[in-house]
């Protein structure tokens, strides 16, 4: 199971770039191919954490 406890400003940027993506209409699956490259930016330690936390930022924005 992912850590969910990270810096704030990690979870901001997660989500920043996520919207960014959405509003630009770019497909989950890209969104979710792309931003698993970026692990570091986002204070990650791995590309399949990354997927996790963004896989679960998607539903939840599209459940809210």
């Amino acid at each position: 199971m992912t850590r969910w406890v990270w810096q704030k400003e990690s979870r901001e940027t997660v989500i920043y770039v996520v919207n960014a993506f959405i509003k630009a209409g770019i497909e989950d699956s890209q969104i979710i191919a792309v931003t698993r490259t970026m692990k570091d930016k986002f204070g990650l330690s791995s590309e399949d954490e990354t997927e996790e936390v963004v896989k679960r930022y998607l539903v939840t924005r599209k459940c809210v």
